[in-house]
């Protein structure tokens, strides 16, 4: 994981001075928790190297590179969601965001159960993947 400040960024894709929002990771699911969050009228962008989407302002950039968090906006943020594959990476970024910038609210995705009393005794709101998928099933069941 790099914590290069230095590393170029794209953020031609972006109004990023004019979000309060980031969603940090992931793909396609850091590409629909951005959606949702504009659907609900919060100006977002989504910090990543691997999407692209035409209709949320991106930032080529990894998340673990705090220049492009930084020259993004992510200091001013008022909400910066954490939602990467990896527990470890999650907690890891939400922890080094927290020291870097002024605190914003932190959501943080974790995919283990056994893990959210980590996340949330760090300080963190919590989402459980897991948890939010199988109650989503079980209720369609």
């Amino acid at each position: 994981m790099s914590h290069n400040d230095s590393q170029p960024t794209d953020v031609s894709n972006t109004n990023a001075s004019a979000a309060d929002h980031y969603v940090l990771g992931d793909g396609e699911l850091g590409v629909s928790i951005a959606r949702r969050l504009r659907a609900s009228g919060h100006a977002v962008v989504i910090i990543d190297e691997t999407v692209d989407p035409p209709d949320v302002p991106t930032v080529a950039a990894s998340p673990t590179d705090f220049g492009a968090l930084r020259e993004a906006g992510v200091a001013d943020a008022a909400v910066v969601v954490v939602a990467t594959p990896s527990d470890r990476r999650n907690l890891l970024l939400a922890q080094s965001i927290r020291v870097r910038f002024e605190e914003p609210r932190l959501v943080v995705l974790v995919n283990t159960p056994d893990r959210v009393d980590l996340f949330a005794d760090a300080g963190h709101d919590v989402v459980c993947a897991t948890d939010a998928v199988s109650t989503a099933v079980a209720e369609r069941v």
